[in-house]
Parts: C-alpha cells; structure tokens; sequence
C-alpha cells in the first residue's frame, strides 16, 4: 500500500503544471456524462452532480468535521467535486467528528478514520508520532506562503509541513452582555464577580479543563510544555507560589457569582440568561451574539487576585488544521481535497459563516475580520498569550486538578500535595 501511495504521490506532482489551481478555481464547465444509460443520480438542491465520466478512476474519499460545519462541508464538497470531475469520478463521504477529540478517534484505528479530518494543533505531535498525519507534498510552499506564520509553525515538524491551517483562532478570552458590565467593570475577575451576583446571574468557564484553567497558572509566570522527545510534558506549577494561584481559583470558584459550564452548558446558560459573562472562545460567538444582541460584547481576559495583587489571565493561541490520513488509499485526492478546504476563499466563507478567524494572511487583514468583536478581543489577549501545545498526558491529570478546585477542594487537600500530585501524575 506504502508503494502505491508514493506512486501515486509521484503521479501527482508530475501533473501539478499541469492542474495549477484546479482545486481553488473550479472548472467552467464539466465534462459531459457520454454514458448511455447512465446510473439515477439524485440532484442537489442548488446544481445537480456531475454524472461520472467513463474511463476516469473511481475515488471515494471520506471527510471528518465538526456537528456544526457539516452542512457548509458538504457544499464545500460538492464544488471540489465539481471542480475536479474531468479529472476523476469522485465521491465525497461526510462524517462527524470533532476537532477537539479527532486524535484520540483515529488513533483507536487509523486505517479506520477519514481520508480528510480537522483537528486541533495540539494534537499535531500525537498523530505525527503516530504516523497518521501524510506530509505535504502537493502546493507546499503556497500554502507556507499564503498562511500566518504561526499557524504553519504550528502545522511543521522538524522543518516538514504535515498539515493545512485553516484558522488563527483557536483560542479564549472574555464574551460578556455590555447591559450588565462597564468597561471598567471588565478589567477584573472580581468586579465582574460582583456585578453578576447583584444581578442575580453568574460567569462561567470551564475549570476542570487544562486548555482553561492553564491560563491562571500562565498569567502567573507558570507553564506546562512538550518535552524533548515530542510525547511527555513538563510543567512548574508546583513551584513556590502555586498554591497562591490554586487558592485564587479557589476563591473564584467558591464566589455565587460564579459556575463552571462546558461549552454546551454555556450556551444553554447565555439563552436562558443566567449567563451574562463567560470565557469562551469564538466558535459560540454567533450564540453569544444572538441571545446578547446589540448587547454582545468581548474583552480580552481580566485580571485576577494572588496572593492581594493583580495578576493579568495568560491565554492561549492555538489554530485549527486539516490532515490528510497516511494510510488513506488516495493521498493525492485527499490533499487536493484539503488544498481546496484552507484556500483564501474557503477561509472566507468560513469567517462569514462561522465565525472563524481565518489562518490566510489576506483574509486575516480584511475590514470585516478586523471589526470582529471576538477576533478582536483574540488579538487583544494575544500580547498576554502563546502557542500552547503539551504532551498528551498533560491533560488528564489537570481535568483531575480543575474538578477538585470547581468542587471547592472538599476533602481538603493540603495545596502543596496536589500540586505536587498533578505535576508528578503528568512528568512521572
């Protein structure tokens, strides 16, 4: 299978002259189906599907997205089909799958998992070390160049680009409904505190999760990050004035003003309005934006007490790729396919459908990018942020951490301990 690939592979860039940029401008016209008694085929509501043309290959390739993209993927889909058909007869299977558990799935069986998938760039290592991420080889150095720096920074290992970026926005900062909050009120955690509690409401974020609750032990000075060998993590928060950190969230944690709520759970409290605050990221602005209207309002994060001081929120930045699977059957198609998915136009229609802060520099320096209440509340958080991607067993332990803190530490742990079990459970 592993020759065919690259022969394959090797077919493919012999025809790249010859294609250009067929993926990213679909043809005029496709070739009309000759056949005689051609198979019934069930039109689109919009255009009905290319009928397949005899002699070309049949390809079936199957694309894993999130819940709430499918309905976009599928016409993404369909024009790449449609763009592609004098050239093969393809067929495009949709599947959900979320960005944020796509590698703990294809790595229970990769030659099971999609052609195409979207994940997030912390699992890039994982599934590099795995073998499952196929390396660019197709538009290569376009796609470098047309991309943030950061986010193909965050698609290369050792120098080798091994996946598309697609957004510059997967990250966190402050949603809250301005009918409830000044600007002043915004800067701290817990003012906003107040102000939630004396309106009968509450904030929310997600404490037992690592990718959020890191953020107070990085606006602190503290840190976890990938070891050396690309798989383990190593982390500091048990180093003196960790526990000031874990007291505050504690404190946080224990104020009426305040609940942790997944994502779900978040939305759910923003539209019933028991919810007027919450850090959260983009992909729930446009819940945020219906149920707040003109009320709708972000910030970048506010600052916290340790210890009687202030302390500004670190964050995040963090983007979102697609991957192309090395044991799929048809490599070449597959990263046609996710060429197409990340160009600057599909990067755009994703932006205004969506949401999503776009990875394509261009489109990341359009007017309506740029005004962008979450976007902008993003690139405001940015100087207090960075790259974030840990080793795997980073996760679990600090999901450990965060219950115990949101459940208010009830069987009184000493703090140093737990600390000390957490950074153990994560490095041992």
């Amino acid at each position: 299978m592993k020759k065919a690939l690259f022969i394959f592979i090797a077919l493919a860039l012999l025809l790249v002259p010859a294609v250009g940029c067929a993926a990213d401008e679909p043809a005029a016209t496709p070739l009309p189906a000759p056949a005689p008694d051609p198979a019934p085929v069930e039109p689109a509501p919009a255009e009905p599907a290319p009928l397949p043309v005899d002699g070309l290959d049949d390809v079936t390739l199957r694309l894993w997205g999130g819940e709430e993209d499918q309905a976009m993927l599928r016409r993404k889909a369909d024009a790449f089909i449609a763009s592609v058909a004098d050239r093969v007869n393809l067929t495009i299977e949709l599947g959900v799958e979320s960005e944020s558990t796509a590698r703990d799935t294809i790595l229970t069986d990769p030659l099971a998992a999609a052609d195409v998938f979207t994940f997030a760039d912390d699992q890039v290592m994982d599934l590099f070390n795995a073998g499952v991420l196929q390396e660019v080889l197709l538009n290569a150095d376009d796609i470098r160049s047309r991309n943030v720096e950061s986010s193909v920074g965050a698609a290369t290992v050792d120098g080798r680009l091994m996946a598309y970026p697609l957004t510059a926005d997967n990250g966190y900062f402050m949603f809250f409904n301005a009918a409830y909050f000044t600007a002043d009120d915004i800067r701290s955690f817990d003012r906003m505190l107040e102000v939630a509690h004396e309106a009968g409401r509450q904030i929310t974020m997600d404490f037992p999760s690592g990718w959020y609750n890191i953020s107070f032990f990085r606006g602190a000075g503290f840190d976890a990050w990938l070891g050396d060998d690309g798989v383990t993590s190593n982390i500091n928060i048990n180093n003196p004035g960790g526990t000031d950190v874990v007291q505050a969230m504690l404190d946080i944690a224990g104020h009426p003003g305040f609940i942790s709520l997944g994502d779900a759970e978040f939305v759910a409290g923003i539209i019933d309005g028991s919810i007027i605050a919450g850090i959260n990221g983009p992909w729930n602005a446009g819940a945020a934006a219906d149920a707040w209207g003109i009320d709708y309002a972000a910030s970048r994060l506010p600052t916290f007490t340790v210890a009687g001081q202030q302390v500004q929120m670190g964050g995040v930045v963090g983007h979102k790729l697609i991957g192309v699977n090395a044991f799929g059957a048809w490599a070449g198609w597959a990263m046609e396919l996710a060429d197409f998915l990340t160009n600057y136009d599909n990067q755009v229609a994703r932006f205004e459908e969506r949401g999503q802060g776009p990875s394509n520099a261009l489109a990341s320096q359009s007017p309506e990018v740029q005004a962008n209440p979450a976007l902008a509340a993003l690139a405001a958080q940015a100087e207090f942020s960075a790259f974030f991607a840990p080793g795997g067993n980073f996760w679990g332990p600090m999901e450990t951490l965060g219950e115990i803190i949101r459940q208010g530490n009830p069987d009184n742990h000493d703090l140093q301990e737990l600390l000390d079990t957490t950074v153990a459970s994560i490095t041992g």
